[in-house]
């Protein structure tokens, strides 16, 4: 009995463990598999999650990314809203933790921007992906932010933008937003017209 027993314990501690390679997509799923069904690259899949946007990448969260719908911009008269992409790095601090006011001050800017944009309507973007919706309170004195080749200066102003609605997770959006909230969680796809043109859910 108690040689059974010391076989049993040395074929445990010497023979290899046999696992599955396949991913349990209810638990983890790669970051390269996912981002190619989001139809994303995966540095900005990656970015999202060390940010802690995507808290974790199983499938429900890839579906809802994937099914997350965008904004598009058309030209138009209106100016419509006004798109403030983010790029922070997390290493500094991650845009979950941040509170509100943290998140304004990120985004003051200089932007190049007219007196024109109080009360413009604003969406932030993280890797396109709309994250948090306010409008501008505040236009800042235009300084000079820099010189193009022809000796022109370009002016930029800062701005206090006043967040109204916030996601704290991309992959879980509100069922039941409506008004600008409903825009939480989509892309917001500018195209080559800058940061200043219309959107259009």
């Amino acid at each position: 009995m108690i040689l059974e027993m010391l076989m049993r314990v040395w074929n445990a501690l010497t023979m290899p463990t046999v696992r599955s390679t396949k991913p349990n997509p209810d638990e983890h799923l790669p970051v390269a598999l996912a981002a190619r069904i989001i139809g994303i690259d995966r540095s900005s899949l990656a970015h999202l999650i060390d940010h802690g946007l995507v808290p974790r990448l199983n499938l429900e969260a890839v579906r809802a990314l994937a099914t997350s719908g965008e904004v598009a911009a058309k030209v138009a008269d209106d100016p419509g809203h006004l798109v403030i992409r983010m790029d922070v790095y997390p290493t500094v601090q991650r845009i979950a933790d941040m509170s509100d006011d943290e998140l304004a001050r990120i985004i003051e800017g200089p932007h190049r921007l007219t007196d024109s944009a109080v009360g413009r309507k604003v969406l932030l973007c993280v890797r396109s992906f709309v994250i948090a919706t306010g409008y501008v309170e505040t236009v800042g004195a235009p300084v000079v932010q820099r010189t193009d080749r022809r000796g022109r200066e370009i002016i930029a102003r800062s701005v206090e933008v006043r967040i109204e609605h916030r996601l704290d997770s991309l992959t879980v959006r509100p069922s039941k937003a409506a008004g600008e909230a409903r825009l939480l969680g989509r892309r917001a796809r500018v195209g080559t017209g800058g940061v200043v043109l219309p959107l259009q859910p």
